[in-house]
């Protein structure tokens, strides 16, 4: 299997720019490894829906802790 290196920017906007689900297939590795991996490198995730409600053109308002 082939190791790919990301800088946290890079994974960041990969993160913001489609769900998890589908980045994680992308890279071979379970949705919920990707999620541990933002959370070490301290990358806040889309809030659960937030890919329902850009498809279906609703307001998105995002909160940080």
């Amino acid at each position: 299997m082939e190791q790919v290196t990301l800088t946290r920017k890079e994974l960041y906007d990969l993160v913001w720019a489609e769900p998890l689900s589908r980045l994680a297939k992308k890279y071979k590795i379970s949705d919920n490894g990707l999620r541990k991996i933002c959370k070490r490198m301290n990358i806040p995730i889309p809030a659960m829906g937030h890919w329902q409600k850009i498809q279906y053109g609703k307001l998105i308002i995002v909160y940080y802790k």
